[in-house]
This record gives structure tokens, C-alpha cells and sequence, in this order.
């Protein structure tokens, strides 16, 4: 009896602590807690329509991570809008994170891996630079990146848009746009440290539309093709009114010579009078102004599908977008311009637009192709990342700016970035990928149905680069400014 009424005593006292601890606990404010959980993703977006979505006297909060319940507050300027008392975060490096990109996906087996591989390196940002589904709708594409889909920004390739739904294709890349809460298909945002500008290169003019789209000869066609076969293999012929190309190119200033067009243009060729989207070209030119002037960016990426830079492959590079826009990128410090619709992998080494001769980029003098350190370039890098998993393009040749290419596999670039360091890297996934010769032109080319899991191989690095900044410590800046100051006196 002795014995139970001592264990009946210590559970009822254990019971009274517990309730006394309970109470003392929720009385304590809530603000003194520090809440440990590190943010996994944060940034301001801004659209073509209203410069910043976001009143004056309207806070944005944006989610940080779906699974967490930790958000971050940003006021009309872009700024945090934290307060001493709010949430404290301690397990985050502010600027240490990863980036990852690709472009020309698909939803195949191939690009299922790719998906797979970029879901284990777990980046802070998933950049797809165009051409995702390569089908009329874009389910399998949302069904495939379900895991990465809020930390995914993407850029309209020509595969997004018309050219893969005929003359009236626009429900595909409104679907693109509505998914990804996009108001237009031009856009930036800040994540961090970085600002990443994303351009609609189908909305301007290029050398690949006009090429593509090109009559050489009035000359009928024994066969013509019929209205049904032309919206399917050629919809901005349906899509426009025709026009004379010297005259498209007059109308839209284009003053350049670019050796692809020369046939047509001896020919005066008929091409689409495409209408060239001026809001894009001024949103631009706003955004990289205003972003280089914010002292917390120390990193601006461009993104756009059609490459301006890249290995001569099947895409040509774009000359007429490259003579619109490069100059504003050399302006206002652009450090990277990722692209794709070349399915090849390339990197240039740090360039700057000649205005001498278009074709002839200045390439920064101080660095060689064997270089893979790069300190304060006074350059662009242009990255082409088209290995997501669509066909394989031949590489024709390699302009001497071109510091490293490949188009022997499928894989993704993986940008690390740590203040004022950037690590790039590109890699191979490792599939089973046989070659196979060409019975017409008996050419070595990938055989894409051999292209299965190889096992547990891990991807293989194929390209790594890094672009560093050097920034003068405060006590370096005052030390100079003693040593100007006593020169002075002296």
C-alpha cells in the first residue's frame, strides 16, 4: 500500500510540473523567440506592365518555401521590411546559393533524368531559357519539374509559342504564362544578391524567323502546299501579310551585314512583316539602368532563347538581336546572358560588342581559352545550355570566342554563387548515349533511343568556370584615401 501510494504521488507531481512549465511557456512573447529555419528562396519580381507589381503603400511578402511558414516582406523599393522584433533567421548565408539552367527539355526519358539530377542538387532557383514541353499543351512539362515549380522562372522559346501550335498559337504560351504567374513574357527579378532579366527573343526580329520563313523564288510549286500544311510548317506566313525583306529590315532599322540573309536579300526575298515589340526594347533598357545603380546587386543575369553568341551549329547566332542589345549589356555591366535553341552546350569568354564589325566581338585581352578564372572581366559570358533533353545538334565550327563547347550528352549548368564569387559548372547526366552513322550523309550522330540510365554513375563535370569581383575592404579605401590625402599636402 506504501509502494502505490509513492508512485501515485510521483505522477501527480510530475503532472504539476508539467503544467506549471506549459503556462510559463506560452506567457513568454512570442517575439522572443529566435526561429532557427534557414530561407530557402527569396525574390522581388518585377513585369513590363506596372515596372514594380506592387503599390507604394502595399507590402510584398513573398512565399520562401511552400513547405515552410517563414516569409520575408519587401516595401514599393525592393528593400526588407523587417523588423528588429520579427523573425530572426541564423542558419543563412545570405549569399551563398545555386542556380541552375537549362533550355530545349522536352518531356522524354532524357529530360526525365535531367529533371532528376537538377531535383538532387536542390538549387535556390530553376532558370529554363525556353522551349519546355515541345507538345501543344503544356501537362507533361508541369507533371515532370511538379518538385522544382516554385522556384522556376523560364523564358518563351519558339517552340512555346506558335511555331508548335500553327497560326493561332497563343493558348500554350498563355498557359506558360498563367502557370508561372507571369503578366509578360519579358520580366525581372532580384534574388538576393543577383537581378535576372528575362527577354521574349519571339518577339523581336531575327535571323532564324527570317531564314526560316524566306521565300527565294516566286515560283509555284508543282504541288502547293496546302493552308492546313503551311500554319503547321510555316505559320508566320499565314500569320502576317508578306513584305519585300529589304523593306522589313528598312522599316525596323536594321542597317547590319548578315552573311545568312545574303541569298535572300540579292533575291529581295518575301518574308512576314513581322511586328516587332517596342515595350520590350524600353523595359530593358529601364531595368538594367535602374539595377545598376542598386549598391545590393552584385550579379545581373540575362535570359533569353535565341542566343546572340554561341558555336556554329544548326541556330545561327543572332546578329540583328545582338546588334540591338549587346551594347546596352556592355553599358550597364551585364555579367552572364544564358541561352538555348542551339541543343549544344558553349561558353564564350568575356565579350564586348564591336561596333566596327558586328560579326568580330572584342574579346577582353587579358584572358585566353585556357583560362577558367576570370577577375573582373571586362566582358559577357554567353552560355548556350541546350542539352535538356531534345535532339542533339551537330557543332559546325567554333569562332575563336568560343572558350568551351560540347553536344556529346545531356545535362544542366550549375551556377554557385557566394557574394561576390561565381562558380560555374556544366554537367553531363551520364546516360547510356550510343553513336550512330547516318545512312543519307553517313555522319556520326547520337542514337537518342539508346540514351537510358547508366547505372549509379553520378553526372561527370564537363565545363567549369569562375567569374570573381574584387571588392576593396573599408580599410583598404581608407588607407588610399590617407595616401591621396598626405600626396596632396605634399
Amino acid at each position: 500500500m506504501n509502494n502505490l501510494y509513492r508512485n501515485f504521488s510521483s505522477v501527480s507531481l510530475y503532472f504539476v510540473i508539467s503544467i506549471l512549465i506549459t503556462l510559463a511557456v506560452y506567457s513568454i512573447p512570442k517575439d522572443s523567440f529566435s526561429y532557427g529555419k534557414s530561407i530557402d528562396r527569396e525574390y522581388v519580381e518585377y513585369n513590363s506592365d506596372d515596372y514594380k507589381n506592387i503599390e507604394d503603400s502595399e507590402l510584398e511578402t513573398t512565399n520562401l518555401n511552400q513547405n515552410d511558414s517563414e516569409y520575408v516582406a519587401y516595401d514599393n523599393v525592393g528593400n526588407k521590411n523587417i523588423e528588429d522584433s520579427e523573425l530572426e533567421t541564423t542558419n543563412l548565408n545570405q549569399n551563398d546559393f545555386n542556380i541552375i539552367a537549362i533550355s530545349d527539355v522536352g518531356c522524354s526519358l532524357r529530360a526525365q533524368e535531367n529533371i532528376k539530377n537538377i531535383e538532387e542538387k536542390d538549387p535556390e532557383l530553376f532558370l529554363v531559357v525556353g522551349d519546355l514541353s515541345y507538345e501543344k499543351t503544356p501537362d507533361c512539362w508541369f507533371d515532370m519539374t511538379k518538385s522544382l515549380d516554385s522556384k522556376t522562372k523560364i523564358a518563351i522559346g519558339n517552340h512555346d509559342s506558335y511555331e508548335e501550335e500553327g497560326i493561332t498559337g497563343e493558348k500554350l504560351k498563355n498557359a506558360f504564362l498563367d502557370h508561372y504567374g507571369m503578366n509578360s513574357s519579358y520580366y525581372s527579378f532580384d534574388y538576393q544578391n543577383v537581378h535576372v532579366l528575362v527577354m521574349d527573343t519571339q518577339l523581336e526580329l531575327s535571323v532564324d524567323t527570317l531564314e526560316s520563313n524566306a521565300k527565294l523564288t516566286e515560283k509555284v510549286s508543282a504541288k502547293p502546299k496546302s493552308k492546313v500544311d503551311l500554319e503547321k510548317t510555316e505559320p508566320l506566313l499565314g500569320r502576317y501579310p508578306e513584305i519585300p525583306i529589304k523593306d522589313l529590315l528598312q522599316e525596323e532599322s536594321v542597317d547590319i551585314k548578315i552573311p545568312k540573309l545574303k541569298k535572300y536579300l540579292e533575291l529581295n526575298s518575301l518574308v512576314p512583316d513581322i511586328k516587332v515589340d517596342k515595350k520590350q526594347y524600353q523595359f530593358v533598357l529601364d531595368d538594367l539602368k535602374k539595377t545598376s545603380n542598386n549598391k545590393d546587386i552584385d550579379w545581373i543575369i540575362v535570359m533569353l532563347h535565341k542566343p546572340l553568341y554561341s558555336s556554329l551549329s544548326k541556330q545561327f547566332e543572332e546578329y540583328i538581336v545582338r546588334d540591338k542589345y549587346q551594347g546596352i549589356f556592355d553599358k550597364y555591366g551585364v555579367d552572364l546572358v544564358i541561352q538555348g535553341h542551339n541543343h549544344i552546350y558553349s561558353r564564350t569568354l568575356p565579350l564586348m560588342f564591336n561596333k566596327l564589325d558586328i560579326s568580330q566581338p572584342v574579346v577582353d585581352s587579358s584572358t585566353s581559352k585556357d583560362d577558367v578564372t576570370f577577375t573582373n572581366p571586362n566582358g559577357t559570358v554567353y552560355l548556350v545550355v541546350g542539352l535538356g533533353g531534345e535532339e542533339i545538334h551537330r557543332i559546325v565550327d567554333n569562332p575563336d570566342y568560343i572558350a568551351n563547347y560540347y553536344n556529346d550528352g545531356f545535362g544542366f549548368l550549375d551556377l554557385n554563387i557566394k557574394d561576390n564569387i561565381l562558380d560555374g559548372t556544366f554537367y553531363d547526366i551520364n546516360l547510356n548515349c550510343q553513336v550512330k552513322i547516318t545512312e543519307k550523309k553517313k555522319k556520326e550522330t547520337i542514337d537518342l533511343k539508346s540514351c537510358l540510365p547508366s547505372g549509379n554513375e553520378k553526372p561527370k563535370i564537363i565545363d567549369q568556370f569562375t567569374i570573381k569581383k574584387n571588392q576593396t575592404s573599408t580599410d583598404e579605401k581608407n588607407t588610399l584615401e590617407h595616401q591621396q590625402l598626405q600626396s596632396k599636402k605634399n
